[in-house]
């Protein structure tokens, strides 16, 4: 064979690819319009749901009010304050979450507590990018559509946007980016993701060091020890934020919240007793189960799961054992990555048809829709979701009239309402107040039921008129007082 008959073929002589071919290869596939959709429709569904829950009286001080001023603070170049927690506050001294000052720059530009609940709602929805993404490539295009609608309207993440702004919010796609990666056996991806959750909570440190864990009992050489040094990273940043950094910053040279958790010994009887007797840490139990029809048991991936659910249940805070507020949401990520992981899993040992597979997605999918209905995104498809509380309305009116340099008490569910204009602090002020405010504007008609109930109420406006307040606005049930 000669060089003539061996020289590549003249520009002129090339075959050019069909330009029908070119153009179907340009066409976003399924793993990309199905996340990017996803992520659309449940970021406006989510805003929807908190920023009307504001305008309903839904959201509060406690804990709306406290990041509002947290972020405040960065957004002035200033420490972490909040006068909800006590006059000057440093927040870090209650718990350890410098992540939100990421948020400052863009509360500076829309300073609401509606820019926080925004915030919180795309971030809840970005973690449904990586969670389809992996179940379309795994099962189809199909399958990918239930997983993002059964995560986007699940329990544990309504709970969590029904309930204010959270720091968490940031948790949940990183933790969503690094599962996805641990379940696909990217190592190093999986590890990156997880170093920053020890910024979201002083908690999270023992997530990160399970993933770290995880990657180092199934790898070797220079991964295991990344992984190693992964889960040291976290419990030191645990070690470092309970004993050194929150201390520090605390009103009282310790760690508060350490004081909801008893002895190990004792509760972790009181967690078997309180869980086989069935109170609300067996339903928790269950829910977080159900909701991927008890597939996620099949994964290890659901190991992430047992320092959030350890905590929470051995606490002797109630609150914490309960399927509502916002407990609940990084919790979803997890269960929903094992699931998909486990079905990968069993798949691959051939322990799945595809008739199964097509019938665990498919309960998982029943189990979103028949709950619905009982969730708060149900509040959208009535009439009542849609509307503006009166007191919402009267209380800025009130706003608008108290100078902006005046501080202000108010009851806990009209906190977030002033929060954004003015200095506040709960009313009944609670003991780390030490500062009488210049207003008092307490809810008469529908008392927040904290700090104090409506008896408690009416003997602090009692002793407020006492000491010389004086009435100067009523509206809509929301009395206001002013220190002359």
């Amino acid at each position: 064979m000669t060089a003539t008959e061996i020289s590549p073929p003249t520009a002129a002589e090339s075959v050019e690819e069909p330009r029908d071919t070119r153009i179907r290869r340009a066409r976003p596939t399924a793993d990309v319009v199905v996340p990017v959709t996803a992520f659309a429709v449940l970021a406006t569904l989510y805003s929807l749901l908190s920023v009307l829950g504001h305008r309903q009286l839904r959201t509060s001080g406690f804990d709306l009010g406290i990041f509002v001023q947290q972020i405040s603070s960065y957004a002035e170049f200033r420490a972490p304050t909040s006068d909800l927690l006590g006059t000057g506050y440093n927040t870090l001294g209650d718990h350890f979450s410098p992540i939100t000052a990421l948020l400052a720059p863009v509360y500076r530009l829309f300073p609401s507590p509606e820019t926080l609940l925004i915030a919180q709602a795309v971030l809840f929805a970005l973690a449904v990018v990586p969670l389809s993404r992996w179940a379309v490539r795994e099962f189809g295009t199909a399958t990918g559509i239930a997983v993002a609608f059964a995560y986007g309207l699940s329990w544990g993440v309504q709970a969590a946007l029904n309930f204010d702004f959270h720091e968490i919010a940031f948790a949940v796609p990183l933790m969503a980016m690094s599962l996805v990666a641990l379940g696909n056996r990217r190592w190093l991806p999986a590890l990156v993701w997880a170093l920053p959750l020890v910024f979201v909570k002083e908690d999270m440190g023992l997530t990160v060091a399970v993933i770290g864990g995880l990657v180092a009992f199934w790898t070797t050489g220079r991964t295991r020890a990344l992984g190693a040094l992964t889960a040291v990273w976290g419990l030191g940043w645990v070690v470092l934020a309970v004993k050194v950094i929150i201390p520090l910053l605390s009103a009282d040279d310790s760690y508060g919240q350490g004081s909801k958790l008893p002895p190990l010994g004792s509760g972790i009887a009181d967690t078997a007793h309180g869980v086989v007797a069935g109170d609300s840490r067996a339903a928790t139990a269950f829910l977080l189960l159900a909701v991927t029809a008890f597939v996620a048991l099949r994964s290890p991936l659901l190991l992430v799961a047992v320092p959030t659910v350890a905590w929470r249940f051995l606490s002797d805070n109630t609150n914490f054992w309960k399927p509502i507020f916002h407990y609940n949401a990084v919790l979803m990520v997890v269960v929903f990555a094992a699931l998909i992981d486990a079905v990968v899993r069993c798949r691959r040992h051939e322990q799945l048809t595809e008739r199964g597979q097509r019938t665990i997605f498919t309960a998982v999918a029943a189990f979103a829709i028949v709950a619905l209905p009982f969730l708060p995104m149900a509040r959208l498809a009535t009439a009542d979701g849609w509307s503006t509380d009166p007191q919402v309305t009267a209380s800025h009116a009130i706003s608008d009239a108290i100078p902006a340099d005046r501080t202000i008490a108010a009851s806990n569910n009209l906190v977030p309402q002033f929060v954004a204009t003015h200095d506040v602090s709960v009313f009944p002020q609670r003991a780390t107040n030490t500062e009488a405010p210049d207003w008092i504007v307490v809810n008469r008609s529908d008392p927040a039921g904290w700090p104090t109930d409506g008896a408690g109420d009416d003997k602090a406006v009692a002793d407020a008129v006492a000491s010389g307040y004086v009435l100067r606005f009523v509206d809509a049930g929301i009395e206001a007082f002013e220190r002359p």
